[in-house]
């Protein structure tokens, strides 16, 4: 994201008059009574001071992960997740540098109410969308595989694009964070996913598919620009509907 971040974090990054940062808490804050955890790495003293400046009532904990230069990601979800008053009930993790449709919200807290599991996914894997994937269809939501393939490789075509959003169902926690320690113990350079990746039997889960609605997340500064611009579109257009 070059010049763009050396003042500050991704997150925090301007969309219009807000930042990403808000979009997601602003509509967190709409779902009712839960824990918030956000958990600092990177210039975390600009992230504590914009929480106490905007949402000083809101309850959001904080949670710094001190490590986070030799930490891909895993590291701080468990941060985060020893950080919740009452893992045991479940949790989902969001990463912060994610725009996403407000009417994908409701649909979020519902699927949360399930008993299973599930990856947030929107479009497919291809050459323009790699990473992270999950091997599973709208017809058949309950996913087979995951992977992580930054590098184009055909034999994944058709696969589902995660968005950076997964929920761990309160059956799948005690792994989820069992299995998590284990990988911790070998290394913090690793994605979040790494467990479910190789444990698939031992955490079972789904696709929960968005591909109709907006979602962008970004790692260059021209993908960036077009998704705040996309994004600022479609609120305009909700507004212009009421």
């Amino acid at each position: 994201m070059g010049h763009l971040t050396i003042n500050y974090p991704k997150c925090l990054l301007p969309v219009g008059e807000i930042t990403v940062l808000d979009t997601l808490l602003t509509e967190l804050l709409k779902c009712g009574e839960r824990e918030i955890v956000l958990v600092t790495g990177h210039q975390s003293s600009v992230i504590e001071s914009w929480i106490e400046e905007n949402y000083a009532e809101a309850n959001i904990k904080l949670a710094h992960n001190n490590n986070y230069k030799n930490d891909v990601n895993i590291l701080s979800v468990e941060k985060g997740v020893s950080a919740l008053n009452n893992p045991e009930y479940g949790y989902t993790i969001i990463e912060t540098d994610v725009l996403l449709d407000p009417r994908v919200w409701p649909l979020l807290a519902q699927a949360e109410m399930g008993s299973e599991s599930f990856w947030l996914t929107h479009g497919y894997y291809s050459p323009c969308l790699t990473g992270g994937i999950v091997e599973a269809s709208k017809a058949e939501p309950t996913v087979k595989n995951i992977a992580y393939v930054p590098h184009y490789d055909s034999a994944f075509d058709g696969w589902m694009k995660m968005v950076g959003l997964l929920s761990v169902s309160p059956e799948q926690v005690d792994n989820d964070r069992r299995l998590r320690q284990i990988f911790l113990q070998k290394s913090t350079q690793q994605y979040y996913m790494a467990p479910w990746i190789v444990h698939r039997s031992s955490l079972p889960c789904r696709a929960v598919d968005i591909t109709d609605f907006f979602a962008r997340s970004f790692n260059e500064e021209a993908h960036y620009r077009q998704a705040v611009e996309e994004y600022i579109l479609l609120l305009e257009n909700f507004e212009a509907l009421k």
